[in-house]
């Protein structure tokens, strides 16, 4: 697997408590049970934290799946 998604598997799994949540690039929130608004936030830090990167104002929130995360967050790390 991509090492960016063990990464990002391992935030949500954590994030969220559930061992089992599986991701690939076209996963959302409405595919995972507890990722809620609150869930959201709290995910959006560890990830920055995770990857040392940051997202501006309300990029977080325009990510339509996984794809587009992980894509912004390859994006963040080559710059």
């Amino acid at each position: 697997m991509d090492p960016i998604v063990d990464r990002l598997l391992t935030v949500f799994r954590l994030v969220l408590g559930d061992p089992t949540i599986q991701l690939d690039d076209e996963t959302t929130a409405e595919d995972i049970e507890g990722w809620d608004s609150l869930a959201h936030i709290n995910l959006m830090f560890s990830i920055e934290n995770e990857f040392g990167i940051r997202f501006l104002g309300d990029e977080f929130a325009t990510f339509r799946n996984v794809g587009e995360l992980r894509r912004s967050i390859e994006t963040k790390l080559t710059r």
